[in-house]
């Protein structure tokens, strides 16, 4: 004849309680084996089993998932990606610095946007060249980026508006001329802003540069 009393009910830590306890009590006698006497030293005994009979922290399973602090000596790994990437900015660094000290008569201008410049560079024929070409335009903006460093500069020709991107690193480019300061305002009010595109929407007239020669 089956007990009228109700089994108590599972709470939700009990499956695991049991599951530990199982592993506990497997671990102890595998322990008891190896040290029949129970004599462990006092330092590995860092008992956790609430019966009092419990074993080293260092021989539970998954002791070794804990946190634990890294070799002081440890190298932390780089990925390929990551190296390549600061060796190629180190160089290309070397190679501005190289390019700043051999053309002062280009970086240290001092040219500003709305300024108008007067740039020349190689027209044909390589570095060492004699076949030169000289633009003009107002200066919009910079494009910073590196090695690949350029302005932006406007100009109008044969009524014609005309805008051009001359990198500066480039060795075509001989030299920068400032031709008038704050051109886009004649002086008569300061300019606070980094680019000017909005002189695309202006009258070509207001970034011309260069002069018509007369008939």
């Amino acid at each position: 004849m089956m007990s009228k009393t109700a089994s108590p009910s599972l709470g939700p830590t009990q499956p695991f309680a049991v599951t530990f306890g199982f592993v506990e009590k497997y671990l102890f006698s595998t322990i008891m084996e190896k040290d029949p006497t129970g004599k462990l030293e006092k330092d590995s005994l860092d008992r956790v089993a609430p019966g009092g009979g419990g074993v080293a922290r260092e021989e539970m399973p998954f002791y070794h998932h804990r946190h634990t602090n890294p070799p002081p000596n440890r190298q932390k790994f780089k990925i390929p990606r990551k190296r390549a990437t600061k060796l190629f900015s180190e160089i290309n660094e070397y190679a501005m610095k190289k390019c700043k000290e051999s053309k002062p008569e280009v970086f240290d201008v001092p040219f500003k946007p709305g300024d108008a410049i007067e740039i020349v560079q190689v027209n044909n024929g390589g570095v060492n060249s004699t076949d030169m070409q000289t633009v003009r335009g107002v200066m919009l903006g910079e494009h910073k980026r590196g090695l690949g460093h350029g302005v932006y500069i406007r100009d109008m020709v044969l009524g014609e508006a005309i805008e051009r991107k001359i990198q500066l690193y480039s060795p075509l480019v001989k030299s920068v001329k400032i031709l008038e300061k704050n051109f886009v305002k004649k002086g008569k009010k300061k300019i606070k802003r980094a680019k000017l595109f909005y002189l695309r929407n202006r009258p070509p007239s207001e970034c011309r540069v260069t002069q018509e020669r007369k008939k």
